[in-house]
């Protein structure tokens, strides 16, 4: 879909992919500019990027192997930590979207979604949007529901340790969110302000280097499963 307009902002775009021809499918985006593809780690190794030529959003295709995306990926984010990575990929797996979180991730598209549902990612990541499918909360809110004082509820309380040192508020506030509570909710429970909720929320992100409910979930998540399985 052609876009117009003088003040139009061109993204540009580096493609990461194993497999060729990627690039066609933003000839006709006018908005969007592919200044490169590379296709292996030893590609990626080597890349030189100037200030120049650095891309506004890096599309990372792993529709042959996560495996290689895995390797790639955990370069990308070193290599360029501050530009978006938007995920193409046929697997739908929960485990493989919150691997992509736990590792930067700031989109995931599914390649049934169609060519419209890419560039449409590619458009909000560099806005600076978060695009996710929306199963993840689902999926996370499920593996956080209270069963009882079981090994799920200590695990998580050990995840929570794991992850740094909090005050009695803010701990409350994490378990709210890993319950799906919003912040009218939490501000309810707890008698604070919507802003002052806001607040404590962004403190929290600060402090787990995340971005977003999605990130804090996948990262909580993560070392739930570390401390169940140690």
């Amino acid at each position: 879909m052609k876009r117009t307009g003088e003040d139009m902002k061109v993204i540009k775009l580096l493609i990461v992919s194993k497999q060729g021809g990627v690039e066609a499918i933003f000839e006709k985006e006018e908005d969007i500019t592919v200044i490169g593809a590379i296709g292996s780690v030893r590609e990626l190794s080597s890349l030189a990027v100037s200030t120049a030529t650095m891309p506004d959003v890096i599309l990372f295709d792993v529709r042959i192997s996560w495996t290689h995306g895995h390797e790639m990926m955990l370069m990308l984010k070193e290599k360029h930590p501050s530009i978006p990575i938007v995920i193409l990929t046929v697997y739908p797996e929960d485990h493989y979207l919150i691997e992509a979180i736990a590792h930067g991730a700031s989109g995931y598209v599914l390649q049934k979604g169609g060519i419209e549902q890419v560039v449409a990612a590619i458009r909000q990541c560099a806005n600076g949007q978060i695009i996710y499918p929306a199963s993840i909360k689902g999926f996370l809110m499920r593996k956080f529901q209270p069963e009882g004082i079981g090994q799920e509820n200590v695990a998580l309380d050990k995840a929570i340790e794991s992850l740094g040192s909090f005050s009695k508020r803010e701990y409350e506030l994490l378990i709210l969110l890993t319950e799906g509570q919003t912040n009218q909710q939490i501000s309810k429970k707890l008698y604070l302000s919507i802003g002052t909720v806001k607040n404590y929320i962004s403190r929290l992100y600060k402090k787990m280097n995340v971005s977003n409910r999605p990130e804090l979930l996948a990262l909580l998540y993560n070392y739930q499963n570390r401390s169940m399985k140690g």
